[in-house]
């Protein structure tokens, strides 16, 4: 898994998640400051809590 920072046609910035086989897996919000795509990068390179909830709404 890697992270791709990209430029939009706005000209703000967003992250891609992507596979190893290169597949987009998430892409993110765009960001006015890329410096801003890139703390949350590290935020979630650094990890997430694993309390964090998880909402299954495809009973729904």
């Amino acid at each position: 898994m890697y992270f791709s920072i990209q430029k939009a046609t706005n000209g703000q910035y967003y992250f891609l998640i992507k596979s190893d086989n290169h597949e987009v897996v998430a892409t993110s919000e765009t960001y006015y400051y890329k410096e801003s795509a890139e703390r949350t990068t590290n935020s979630i390179k650094r990890g997430i809590n694993p309390d964090t909830m998880v909402i299954d709404v495809t009973k729904y």
